[in-house]
This record gives structure tokens, sequence and C-alpha cells, in this order.
């Protein structure tokens, strides 16, 4: 289990770029780009919450992940285009994008905008979608609300928060 990692000051440019190799992601070179993000951590979940400016964010394939873990974006503020592989989508507040962890995503924003990111292993017999998938569920804000609420008091990923976020991220996926 990990302790959680806060970085509550954005860091810019070349700072920024290497934050972001340092999580499998890169960013184009540009000195006005900033990102601040938390995180948390345990065998099989990673969580985290990023913000940045606007921009286009390569996530590399997770290396962690197993052939049936999922990656849920959940918009905060703003909006954002997801690429994966030959799939393209737009995510607004209010639906949610999910795609295979082994697979590698592009996320793209014009403005400022915050997200969370959940690589899970969903629990139940939850299957993964073969490709990026836009959608709303009804579970998406109690996800949200879990998920900010472990971050913002800074816990690391119990056995317990980790079953709960396996178990939200399924029923996001269920609808």
């Amino acid at each position: 289990m990990s302790d959680p990692l806060i970085r509550s000051t954005p860091l810019h440019g070349a700072s920024a770029r290497q934050w972001l190799r340092s999580r499998h992601a890169e960013v184009e070179p540009d000195p006005a780009f900033a990102v601040t993000g938390q995180e948390a951590s345990a065998e099989g979940v990673l969580l985290r919450r990023i913000w940045h400016t606007a921009g286009s964010i390569h996530f590399h394939p997770s290396p962690r992940a197993d052939s049936r873990s999922v990656v849920l974006l959940l918009p905060l503020e703003g909006v954002f285009t997801v690429s994966c592989r030959e799939e393209r989508g737009v995510v607004v507040r209010g639906t949610v994008a999910v795609l295979p962890a082994r697979a590698g995503a592009t996320i793209t924003t014009s403005a400022s905008g915050s997200r969370l990111i959940l690589v899970v292993r969903p629990s139940g017999g939850a299957a993964p979608p073969s490709d990026l998938v836009v959608t709303s569920s009804p579970a998406a804000p109690v996800l949200v609300a879990a998920a900010n609420a472990l971050l913002d008091a800074g816990l690391p990923v119990s056995d317990g928060l980790r079953t709960a976020l396996q178990g939200l991220a399924a029923a996001v996926l269920t609808r």
C-alpha cells in the first residue's frame, strides 16, 4: 500500500513534462503548460485527480494493468476529447470514458480542466470494453464522491477502499 501523493502547487513547462513522464504520459514541450495532481495507489488500483492547462496528454498503456483492468476517465471540470486506437469521444460532466488499461489514449483540452483517472480491475464479472466507450451511469457520481473523499482526506488505499473502488467501477460498467 502506498501513501497518497499530493502536488498542490502546479508544475510548469519541463517540470510538468517530467512529472507526467514519471506517470507514463507525455505532453508536447510548452513552457506555459501546467499540471497538478493528487494520487493514491495500492496493488491493483491507481486513483489520480489531475488538473492541467489546455493541451494534449498522451497516456501510455498502464504497465501494471492486467487484461481485465480498465481506465475510467471522469471529468470534474471542463470538457475533453479522448482518443484510443481508432475511437474518439467527447467527455463532459455527467459522462465517463472507459477504455482497456492496456490501451494508450490521448486526452485533448482546449481550456484548463480536471478529471479523475481510475485504473482498476472491476469486481464481479464486469467485462472490460475492447475499445473506448463514452457513456453515462447513475453510479458515476457515487464513484466521483468516493474518489474525491479519499484523495481529499489523503488516505492510503486500504483493502476495504480498494474493494469499494472495484465495486463502483463495476457499477459504472454495468450502468
